[in-house]
């Protein structure tokens, strides 16, 4: 039952978010978004990429600046790809208390983050370069898997400020202990879109596959991640969100019961099948140019079991070219 209703969601995900992706025939208007490389070329287009007239930063070609009143994601940082095509750095500092039932206490990661825009719809992405530190007595501490793949932005609608990208990485094992052994990494498949709502709120959304190259020691995750925003005053956006992860598969191991990790790690639980988890995420961004980004914000169970996740605070900020 819970698989069926994973699927059909699945799919009424799939289906509205194309649908909401695709050029319409309507005039949504040239509202010309602030940072435009149109602007820069004078080119009179409404909003144009001009690729040709940009310079290059290390091989990487400038972040697409036309949808510059979108903002990135807040929570599920490593798996929730903002659809853009962006050059730039991100820090990530997350607090996540652990639930009373495995323990208590809480855990730390430090990461960062590096994307690069390598053609007008190519970018690269480096998902997290990060440490854990888990606060509890033989804790695992030291560098979580590193994600590295590339992304595809296939549909792109700057008259009506729509976008949509696919995307695929392989989260090379790390090194933390006294985890269990990482086996072969993680392959990460999906899906990412994102649309303006009226004059000063967007949605972003994206959902995909975490996929274990060795089954043994790693489950099958499936997420829907959702975020809201809406600039309340110049450059200052509230936002909200829902996250939503389903476990498809448990592992052969079975080291660790019924915690999977969740968005942070791919354990060898043994119970975990068919187990959904909600999260609802409140909080803010600020932008103070085109170029810079900073956000706040707090992430809560909104079903009964928690897995890893009490609650979370983030902090993140990014540096964009």
């Amino acid at each position: 039952m819970r698989k069926s209703l994973t699927g059909r969601f699945f799919l009424w995900f799939i289906l509205a978010i194309s649908f909401a992706s695709q050029a319409s025939g309507q005039d949504c208007g040239c509202s010309q978004p602030p940072g435009c490389c149109a602007d820069e070329c004078e080119s009179g287009d409404c909003c144009t990429d001009c690729l040709s007239c940009c310079n290059r930063w290390l091989g990487l070609l400038p972040s697409d600046h036309c949808f510059e009143r979108f903002v990135s994601p807040l929570s599920n940082p490593f798996y929730f790809e903002d659809p853009r095509s962006l050059t730039e750095v991100r820090g990530i500092f997350l607090d996540n208390n652990l639930p009373a039932a495995i323990g208590g206490g809480d855990l730390q990661v430090e990461a960062l983050q590096l994307r690069g825009r390598l053609t007008e719809r190519w970018s690269v992405v480096m998902a997290r370069l990060a440490n854990i530190n888990v606060n509890q007595p033989g804790g695992p501490a030291g560098l979580l898997s590193v994600p590295i793949g590339v992304k595809y932005n296939f549909v792109r609608d700057v008259e009506c400020q729509r976008l949509l990208t696919v995307g695929l990485t392989y989260f090379i094992p790390g090194s933390a202990q006294p985890l269990p052994p990482p086996g072969g990494g993680d392959f990460h498949i999906y899906l990412s879109g994102g649309t303006q709502l009226g004059d000063c709120g967007h949605w972003l959304s994206a959902t995909g596959l975490r996929l274990p190259a060795d089954n043994f020691l790693g489950t099958q995750l499936w997420y829907w991640s959702n975020q809201w925003d809406y600039e309340v005053r110049e450059n200052w956006y509230a936002v909200a969100g829902v996250n939503w992860f389903h476990y498809l598969s448990n592992s052969g191991a079975g080291f660790t019961g019924d915690i999977g990790g969740l968005d942070l790690l791919n354990l060898p639980a043994a119970t975990v099948a068919g187990n959904d988890f909600v999260t609802g995420v409140v909080g803010g961004k600020w932008k103070p140019t085109e170029h810079w980004e900073l956000g706040l914000g707090y992430e809560f169970p909104l079903t009964g079991a928690a897995d890893i996740l009490r609650d979370r605070l983030y902090v993140d900020v990014v540096l964009r070219y």
